[in-house]
């Protein structure tokens, strides 16, 4: 599979990279990181990373590139950390000549005409860096695609610490580690808090709804983003605040979004132990066993969500 994989970026003159809506730090890392190793190793091809939503950390990254239809339709597309196509950040993507997907969430639908998907993988960035450093050898890779795959890496496992990181992981961040990273510097961007956010985390362990059965959820509406001078998106990040209590079971944060005078809650859940991809599905929604997230609730269906969670609980 690599090799068809190189062998179709080595064909194209131009390649367009995208990732998933509303991008977390492993959908842009692995996105820019390989647009950047793509254009340190092919000069003479046209490069894009496509997207339109900004993400959490956007000072951490590149804007996106802007360009015509008739460019995404001629060009080689490859999708990062999207599992299926609806989610893609720019739906010109399904006009290109050929599409590759590569993700490390679960496969729930099949978009592209290759794809290199592995949910044993803790992050997308994981899956890129091991493609690169096969391709490689045991050359280091430049500081900067590095940097960005290492961010990946790191977010996706909550600093190495959720149950889907294995000795790959570790194995392929101390590969990038050889690039002269700053990793301080690294964890100091991607983890300390301005005022805003430790603001926002004291609301949250104040008003979570805490379940005898440690089913813990928490509503935040757009009146309190804006008293809290917070994003949406950078809300529901905060999510894993609510893991870091031994006792909670599945943990869910439901942030309020309005279009065209509609108000809905998106919804991101964890859990420890239960698996919950299942029941995010059920609610056209997805994910890995224990991070996924719904769309679009409405307070009768957010209801029977919570019951289903709390089923999935007592079954164990």
């Amino acid at each position: 599979m690599p090799d068809l994989l190189f062998s179709l970026i080595e064909e194209a003159k131009t390649i367009c990279v995208f990732r998933h809506q509303i991008p977390d730090p492993d959908a842009l890392g692995s996105q820019w990181g390989l647009v950047t190793w793509l254009k340190d190793n092919y000069p003479d091809k046209h490069i894009y990373a496509l997207g339109k939503h900004i993400g959490v950390k956007p000072e951490l990254f590149e804007a996106p590139d802007v360009v015509s239809d008739d460019v995404i339709k001629g060009s080689l597309a490859i999708v990062c950390d999207t599992a299926n196509a609806a989610r893609i950040d720019d739906q010109r993507v399904l006009s290109a000549k050929t599409i590759i997907q590569i993700d490390h969430h679960p496969q729930s639908e099949h978009y592209a005409a290759v794809e290199w998907v592995d949910p044993t993988s803790a992050s997308t960035c994981e899956i890129v860096t091991k493609l690169l450093k096969d391709r490689v050898g045991s050359q280091a890779l430049s500081e900067k695609v590095a940097r960005y795959l290492y961010m990946g890496i790191l977010t996706d496992t909550m600093k190495f610490s959720t149950n889907n990181t294995t000795y790959r992981s570790l194995e392929m961040a101390a590969y990038l580690a050889q690039s002269s990273l700053d990793l301080p510097l690294i964890n100091e961007n991607l983890f300390s808090m301005t005022m805003v956010e430790y603001k926002f985390i004291n609301y949250i362990r104040q008003h979570a709804v805490i379940e005898t059965d440690g089913l813990v959820y928490i509503f935040i509406t757009i009146e309190m983003l804006n008293e809290l001078n917070i994003t949406a998106n950078l809300a529901k990040e905060r999510i894993s605040e609510l893991g870091n209590v031994r006792d909670f079971e599945i943990w869910v944060m439901f942030v309020e979004h309005q279009e065209n005078e509609v108000r809905y809650f998106n919804g991101s859940m964890r859990s420890r132990k239960v698996t919950i991809n299942d029941i995010a599905a059920k609610y056209h929604g997805g994910g890995h066993k224990h991070a996924a997230a719904v769309k679009g609730l409405d307070n009768a269906t957010i209801q029977r969500l919570l019951d289903d969670l709390h089923t999935r609980i007592r079954e164990g």
